[in-house]
């Protein structure tokens, strides 16, 4: 019974819309890692593991598919999963030893250990993990030497003020200063700077930003420029939490309508349901959530899956956060009709102790996927394990 549990975990977390696809590890030796590292200028994340430990196979299955562990590692570091009692395992093993299972390392570009952790990880934990590898990854000390020579190039201030953000250090007075001394540069050039630059969206900086629009789309791409301008964003409104000022909120939303790139009503909507979010307030959140999916769950069935992983994550011990979980599946297949969308509202059910409605739903399942002639074989297994679990 337990090996066939296992067996249907792994496909329930495959499959889940709350844990999404999660860490992409990286398909070659971990020297060819490094030198892939070392092409981008990134950290290497390595899981040092074996096959008969628990706990190894305990995270790979509940942690690293988790879809905000897989965005923020898979953004920032090159992954590595190595099986320690085979070949590449144990070459790299010969440098970095080893002592108990699992062992996470973080590895900057030239192979120097950034920081190691032996022992299972949460999501949470493998997050602020990855977050203090990269700010121990800290170049800044040759700008800093070369800024305070009185050096001031373009391509010294771009990479000093990047690197500033990159390790969480205060970057805002020497990116205002630069900018303040109108150094002999083209538009193109400042926006590619104010890129780097605009941490958040309540600054003077977001609005030369703002005002640089094609500029900024010219030196890089639209979808970056708007990605800068969402990150800002979202981090004003994680500062109106830490102040308890809402109004930031709407000031936010306001500096978006000036940096142009559309959806205003979506990202007021979805501002607003960070600050309610952070802030802890559920009920309001979900209210925001329904107005959200009323008008745009239509052309973007994946706001659903979004808004499952949040419940998810933040609210999976609210009983109202339940209900409206259930209300949210059933409008996700609705949408999208999907063997997928069915297993992550059958795991649902289960999970919550509902084995009737499981049942029921998993041979409706069964029933359009064979009249849609796809595989059945993971619905036809938890079909067994749902009569199983009751008999």
């Amino acid at each position: 019974m337990r090996l066939r549990l296992s067996g249907l975990l792994v496909v329930l977390f495959c499959s889940s819309l709350v844990y999404g696809q999660g860490i992409q590890f990286f398909d070659g030796t971990w020297k060819e890692a490094l030198a892939e590292a070392q092409k981008g200028d990134k950290i290497v994340f390595v899981d040092a593991y074996a096959t008969w430990c628990g706990p190894c196979k305990r995270m790979a299955k509940k942690e690293f598919t988790k879809a905000d562990v897989g965005d923020f590692y898979n953004s920032n570091f090159i992954n590595v999963k190595l099986d320690m009692e085979k070949s590449d395992g144990m070459s790299f093993g010969a440098s970095y030893p080893v002592q108990a299972f699992p062992t996470l390392f973080y590895l900057d570009p030239e192979g120097e250990m950034l920081k190691k952790v032996t022992g299972g990880q949460t999501g949470d934990k493998l997050i602020e993990l990855a977050k203090l590898a990269i700010k121990s990854y800290d170049k800044t000390d040759k700008f800093a030497e070369l800024y305070e020579q009185g050096k001031r190039d373009y391509d010294l201030m771009v990479n000093y003020v990047k690197e500033l953000n990159k390790v969480g250090k205060p970057s805002l007075k020497i990116s205002n200063d630069y900018i303040k001394s109108n150094p002999d540069i083209s538009d193109v050039e400042k926006a590619a700077f104010l890129m780097e630059a605009v941490t958040e969206s309540d600054s003077k900086l977001f609005n030369q930003l703002a005002s640089l629009r094609d500029e900024a789309i010219e030196a890089s791409s639209e979808e970056e420029y708007k990605m800068v301008v969402e990150e800002a964003v979202f981090a004003t409104i994680k500062k109106a939490v830490e102040y308890d000022y809402e109004d930031l909120v709407q000031e936010a939303i306001t500096q978006y309508n000036k940096a142009d790139i559309g959806d205003n009503k979506m990202l007021e909507q979805k501002a607003y349901m960070e600050y309610y979010k952070l802030n802890g307030d559920y009920s309001s959140w979900e209210t925001t959530s329904k107005k959200l999916l009323k008008k745009q769950g239509k052309k973007n069935p994946d706001l659903y899956k979004e808004h499952l992983r949040i419940i998810g994550q933040y609210y999976r011990h609210n009983a109202e956060s339940m209900d409206y979980a259930d209300e949210i599946y059933q409008q996700l297949i609705k949408k999208e009709d999907s063997t997928d969308n069915y297993l992550g509202y059958i795991q649902f059910l289960s999970k919550n102790k509902r084995m009737d409605d499981a049942l029921k739903i998993t041979n409706d399942a069964i029933k359009k996927a064979k009249s849609r002639k796809e595989d059945i074989t993971n619905l036809e297994r938890m079909l067994d394990y749902l009569k199983t679990s009751q008999g």
